[in-house]
Parts: C-alpha cells; structure tokens; sequence
C-alpha cells in the first residue's frame, strides 16, 4: 500500500499538482461495448429524465454514458442532435434517474468527467475552460449580478455574496429557499481558481424555477482561512499544528447569528430547516458539518464535498458528536469525496468513516447519503459537476 503523507503536505502538493477535468485519470473507466450516437440512425429512447449537452467542440461523434455512482455500473444513455449553429452542437440525452446518478460524454473518443444526472440539472455545457451546468434558451450571463455585504467578524471585515434567481420576487407568497455555502470568493466567477468557479449561478438558472435558491457565499480568503474552517473540538492529527485552536465556533455562530439573521430580515427566504441548507468543501465540507450539527433547527441540510474530516481522528468526532441530542432537528447530511489525487484519497478516509461515527452517536442513518467518485480530484471542476446531486438531496420530498 502507498504510504499516506500529512494533511499538511498533501495541502503543498495538491496545490502544485492538480490537473484540468480532462485528466488522464479518465481513461480509467470502463467503456460501455456500445452507445447511441447523434449520427447512428437508431430508435431514440425519450423516456425518463432528459438532460441536454452542449459542446462547444462540435465533435463529429459524440456518445452518453448512465452510470451508477456507488458501483461504477453503466449502460448507454439515449442521445440525438437537437441543433447545430457556428458556435455548438446541443444534444439531448435520456435516461432512468431513479436508477443512475451521473452521467458521462465520449466525444470523439475523450471522455469528460462524470456529471450529476437527475432533475437539479436541466443540462451540461462543454466550454473551451471546462464543463457548466446549461440550459437551453437561457443567454449565458457574461457578468454575474449578486450583492456584496460586509461584516466585522473578529476585528476583520468579512464579506458576504448573496446571489439571488434571475426570477426572484421579493414579493413572492412563495419564500425561496436558501443555501449558506463557505468559500464565497470561489463560488461565482468563472476565474475564480485554475479550475473556474463552482458555478453555482449557473445551477440556480439551470434547475427548474420551483427549485431556485438564494445562494449566500461567506468569503474565506487565504490568510484566515485555515482558522476560520476550523472546528476546536480536540487535538488535531497534523504536523505542523497550524489548525490549532481554530475559530471555527466562533465563525460557526458569525454565520448562524449575524448572516442569517440579515438574509432572513432583508430578503424573501424560508426560515424553516427544511428549507435552509449549509454547504462547502474541504475546510469548508468539515466546516458546515460542524455548523450544521451546532444549530440544526437552522440548517436542514448539511453538503459536505470532500470534507476535511482528518484533521480529527474517530475518537475526537465519536466524543464530540456524543454530546448531541439527536432525538429531535436532524438535518439531512449529505457527504461527497473522491480520490483521484493524493490529497482527495486522503479525506476520503475521514468521509468514509463518518456515517458509521454518526450512527454510532445515535445520529439516524437513513438521514444519511454519500457518494464517491474514484477519479474525482480535490478542485472545483469536480465539486461543480457534483453539486446538483447535492441539490437533489436538499430538494428531497420538497
């Protein structure tokens, strides 16, 4: 087996070493025998969930792939061509929702990432700078509209994104729902990192309108990052120690108590948990969880992708989620990781293990989902193709 490094130094090298959606990685998967292509004349199947694929490499030959994410099984999804201008080829792809959750595209013999296949996303885009959530006559926004909030938190200013639909009425009988995400500086711009945006903008507008939230981005930058995401619940696993004594109560009750508060007095969204989600990744995954199980008759629903579970080893968590009552406000958990590069293997040790910590807490199991992606990588690429599957859980029995 190969030796596993620190968090710490994974952090270094993942830094240096992460590479584009199109990894190699890739050519791992196992092809199906046969697909349906655009251009092969064959009975298009139109039943089930249809999700379209925008490609913007007008590949000559382009073929889907339903994959169920838990096994890696798979079978050709239903495909034909839709329309063909200067700029793109749109496709539309069928398939049994119920039965796969992602779903990937051969075009001219390169595969792309796996993406969430389900009703959160009405389609996909392939761009020249990685793959979107799309939907058809919507125009693209080239500048996204959001407000920009300041707060003092711990003698700093820390600023807040609120994002709200393209459709929103704050006059509406109907309250939106609302989702709290960490990393608000990584979450709408399309250069945000090396690896774009997590682009939930692009989510909102591409989901049905019954399902549109309010997206709240709280910024993280770099030089407090690694204190603010932090939870102080017990001594932590790496060397150097430089995530101890975090902040993370103390930004946990920041969010909870002065940033829901103001979106809750100033804009037209539930207050109900069930209509209230928290979500982010890395830091960020471990972060929200922790904030989650703090003030769970606030947050509903806890996303967390790719959480940085191992900075704190079963015994420190089993002790701390001991301490819970979990006889009443439960939040559904939904837990993301992969393992395609050395850092995401890592946390997907600690994301592996929590489910039983929580069960073992007296946490109900069945408020719990995961899922796993061999070849996903630690960057926002991965963590934008997943993101509606975190939505379908949010929108559950909704």
């Amino acid at each position: 087996m190969k030796k596993v490094i620190s968090l710490t130094v994974a952090l270094v090298l993942c830094a240096l070493c992460l590479t584009s959606c199109f990894d190699k990685a890739e050519e791992k998967k196992e092809k199906p025998t046969e697909a349906t292509t655009a251009t092969e004349e064959k009975k298009i199947d139109r039943s089930g969930t249809k999700v379209l694929f925008k490609d913007d490499y007008k590949s000559e030959k382009v073929t889907a792939t339903l994959v169920v994410g838990s096994t890696g099984d798979n079978e050709p999804a239903s495909i034909e061509k839709l329309s063909e201008d200067d700029d793109a080829v749109l496709y539309a792809c069928y398939g049994d929702a119920d039965s796969f959750n992602k779903i990937y595209f051969t075009c001219d013999g390169d595969d792309t990432i796996e993406l969430a296949f389900n009703n959160c996303v009405s389609g996909w885009h392939r761009k020249v700078n990685g793959i979107v959530p799309f939907t058809d006559g919507k125009e693209e926004a080239d500048v996204i509209d959001y407000a920009l909030e300041t707060f003092d938190f711990e003698g700093y200013e820390k600023e807040v994104y609120i994002c709200t639909p393209d459709s929103y009425d704050k006059n509406r009988k109907e309250k939106y729902p609302v989702i709290y995400m960490t990393d608000g500086q990584n979450l709408f711009e399309k250069n945000a990192t090396t690896h774009g945006s997590w682009g939930v903008y692009e989510s909102m507008r591409s989901v049905s309108e019954d399902k549109q939230a309010v997206i709240v981005g709280v910024a993280n930058p770099s030089t407090t990052r690694d204190k603010e995401l932090t939870p102080d619940i017990g001594d932590v696993t790496t060397e150097p120690d430089i995530y101890e004594n975090g902040k993370g109560k103390e930004f946990s009750d920041f969010v909870a108590d002065v940033v829901v508060p103001f979106v809750e007095k100033n804009y037209n969204v539930r207050t109900d948990p069930d209509g209230v989600a928290i979500c982010g990744s890395s830091s960020g995954g471990i972060e929200c969880f922790y904030i989650g199980m703090e003030h769970p008759e606030k947050f509903g629903t806890i996303g967390a992708l790719s959480p940085a579970f191992g900075l704190f080893d079963d015994a420190t968590w089993a002790k701390h989620l001991s301490k819970k009552d979990f006889s009443k406000n439960n939040p559904l958990v939904y837990i993301y990781c992969g393992a395609g590069d050395t850092l995401e293997a890592q946390l997907n040790i600690g994301a592996d293990a929590m489910p039983k910590t929580l069960a073992d807490a007296g946490f109900p199991a069945e408020n719990i989902t995961t899922s796993f992606y061999e070849q996903a990588m630690h960057n926002e690429a991965y963590w934008r193709a997943i993101f509606p599957e975190f939505l379908k859980w949010f929108y559950a029995d909704k």
